[in-house]
C-alpha cells in the first residue's frame, strides 16, 4: 500500500517541477520577444528564418563550450540562455529518460548528454504553416496565441508537423508516426512516443504563458494547436 502511494507522490512532485520549468521558460522567452520586436528567437535572417534543429548545448560530451546560437547543431534553448542566467537545467523535465539522441546519424552519445533538451519547441510559432509565407511570424500575428503550443514534453527537440507532434494534421491517420514507426528501430529499448506523456499526461506551454496537461492520445489533437490558427476543438486548461 505504501509503495504505490510513495511512487505517485514522487511523480506528482516531478510533474510540478516540470510545470515550473515551463513557466520559467515562458517568462524568459517572452522577455526575449519583448526585446526583439515581438519575435521569438530565430537564426538565418528575415529571408531564411529557422530554429536550430538539434538538441546539443555543446558539441559533444567532452566539451564544456556552449555552441553558438547560429550553429545548426544547437538546441533552441541556447537562443534564450542569457535570460536564464546561463542555466540550461530549466530545459530538463525530471521525468525524462531519453529524447532524440540522433542515433540514425551514427551518434552514440550517452542519454545524459541530451537530457537538458527535453522540451520540444513548436516551429509554427515562428515559421508559417502555409508554405507560401516564409517571413517569420510575430507573436501578435498568430491568430490564436492563447491556444497555440509554444513547447511541451517531447522526444523531438523541434516539432515540425504531422509526423513529430501530437497534432492530427490533414491527410494523417495518427500522430507521431516518425517515432512510432520510422525511427522506432533506433530505440528498441523503449517506445519513444511516450516521451510526450511522461507524467503520464503531456505538460504543455502555450504561447500566452499558461501551462496545461494534454491527456494521452493515440490519434492526435487538433493540429491548429500547433499552426496558430483558431482551433475547432479548444484545449482544456
Amino acid at each position: 500500500m505504501l509503495l504505490p502511494a510513495l511512487s505517485k507522490a514522487k511523480e506528482k512532485s516531478r510533474s510540478s517541477k516540470c510545470i515550473g520549468n515551463l513557466r520559467q521558460i515562458s517568462i524568459g522567452t517572452t522577455m526575449y520577444a519583448d526585446d526583439n520586436n515581438d519575435y521569438f528567437f530565430f537564426r538565418g535572417g528575415m529571408s531564411q528564418p529557422e530554429i536550430p534543429n538539434n538538441g546539443r548545448w555543446t558539441l559533444n560530451p567532452q566539451s564544456d563550450k556552449m555552441l553558438s546560437v547560429n550553429d545548426s547543431l544547437a538546441y533552441w534553448g541556447i537562443g534564450y540562455i542569457k535570460y536564464f542566467g546561463g542555466t540550461k537545467q530549466v530545459y530538463r523535465c525530471p521525468s525524462a529518460k531519453h529524447v532524440d539522441e540522433w542515433r540514425e546519424t551514427g551518434l552514440t552519445f550517452p542519454a545524459e548528454f541530451w537530457l537538458n533538451s527535453t522540451y520540444g519547441m513548436n516551429q509554427f510559432i515562428l515559421l508559417p504553416y502555409k508554405p507560401s509565407l516564409r517571413a517569420p511570424i510575430k507573436i501578435s500575428q498568430l491568430d490564436s496565441p492563447g491556444t497555440t503550443i509554444f513547447a511541451q514534453d517531447a522526444a523531438e527537440q523541434k516539432m515540425e508537423g504531422p509526423d513529430d507532434t501530437l497534432g492530427l494534421f490533414p491527410g494523417s491517420a495518427e500522430c507521431l508516426t516518425q517515432w512510432k514507426y520510422d525511427l522506432a528501430g533506433f530505440y528498441p529499448e523503449r517506445k519513444m512516443e511516450y516521451e510526450w506523456f511522461r507524467h503520464p499526461n503531456c505538460n504543455t506551454l502555450w504561447v500566452q504563458g499558461n501551462v496545461s496537461s494534454i491527456k494521452y492520445t493515440k490519434k492526435g489533437v487538433d493540429y491548429r494547436w500547433y499552426t496558430g490558427e483558431v482551433p475547432l476543438v479548444a484545449p482544456r486548461f
